[in-house]
């Protein structure tokens, strides 16, 4: 009898020292969103956390490695052949092409203390600018100035110029109202000021376009005007 107690003793400590918490995240570590806009502003997900091991797994952290990114799990002890959620938001409203980020899980996990999660997609900016302003560098009083931006058109569509609002009024634009950005092109956007007085220069241009995504463009501009005798 003796024995047939050590035996079972015996069986017991072989099978708790080979018993562990096993996290696996269900469908991959890796979630791909695909071709999105960035004027879809936030992409949202619920990836499945499972304890695919025979003791309790304990998450003790689940941290995106980028600001942009939001990840809360709905419980940190995780049961034997349960699971957890977790949620996760990307805002992608600054992003254009190709966007990864990270999310660290660590657990108590001996053989994968931690685990990382990739999310990846491709974003694409219906209209973007390079660069963002107009910098008019080097004026002077009475002195023509020119500044450039590059405005990108990455829709499959040409995109009207609707509406054009610019401040000062005499600054120059080589486009109007009724132009259109190409699809699938850049256009050089050319702002031409003559400033007659000196001081910080600002100019502001918005334009209404046919995008429903990008209804509305603003290109702000700055400058320092500085008297002829001043900018020798």
């Amino acid at each position: 009898m003796k024995r047939y107690f050590l035996l079972i003793a015996f069986f017991a400590l072989t099978i708790g020292a080979f018993a562990q918490p096993k996290i696996e995240i269900v469908g991959g570590d890796t979630y791909d969103w695909g071709e999105t806009k960035s004027t879809q502003q936030k992409l949202t997900t619920t990836l499945v956390v499972k304890n695919a091991g025979d003791m309790p797994l304990k998450i003790y952290s689940v941290n995106p490695t980028c600001g942009c990114t939001t990840a809360p799990i709905s419980k940190s002890e995780i049961a034997p052949n349960d699971t957890a959620s977790i949620y996760i938001t990307l805002n992608i409203s600054t992003y254009s092409g190709k966007v990864q980020k990270t999310i660290d899980v660590r657990s108590n996990d001996p053989s994968a203390a931690q685990k990382t999660i990739w999310l990846k997609t491709y974003v694409i900016k219906p209209i973007s600018l390079f660069p963002q302003y107009f910098n008019f560098a080097n004026m002077s009083v009475g002195k023509e100035t020119l500044s450039k931006i590059i405005i990108t058109n990455s829709t499959n569509e040409p995109i009207k110029i609707t509406k054009v609002d610019i401040y000062p009024n005499d600054l120059k634009l080589n486009i109007k109202e009724g132009d259109e950005l190409k699809a699938n092109s850049d256009f050089t956007l050319e702002a031409i000021m003559i400033p007659q007085i000196p001081g910080r220069f600002q100019a502001n241009v918005k334009f209404e376009t046919s995008s429903k995504d990008t209804p509305e463009i603003i290109i702000n501009g700055f400058g320092s005007v500085l008297q002829p005798s001043e900018n020798k």
